[in-house]
């Protein structure tokens, strides 16, 4: 809600998926107490090396 108050929210479904992503990553991360930074680079790092995405799960 902040963010779309902020940004006056996206103009299509891909900003939508995009924004909606991001916000789910930035909670899951902070529940876990995990760096939203460190996840990203794994997942950019895994992405290039075609291997698996890591898991937000555990």
């Amino acid at each position: 809600m902040i963010d779309r108050r902020i940004t006056q929210g996206t103009r299509g479904e891909a900003g939508q998926r995009y924004h909606e992503r991001m916000w789910t990553m930035i909670a899951t991360c902070k529940k876990q107490n995990r760096s939203l930074f460190s996840f990203l680079q794994e997942s950019i790092a895994a992405k290039l090396a075609r291997q698996p995405a890591p898991s937000l799960l555990g």
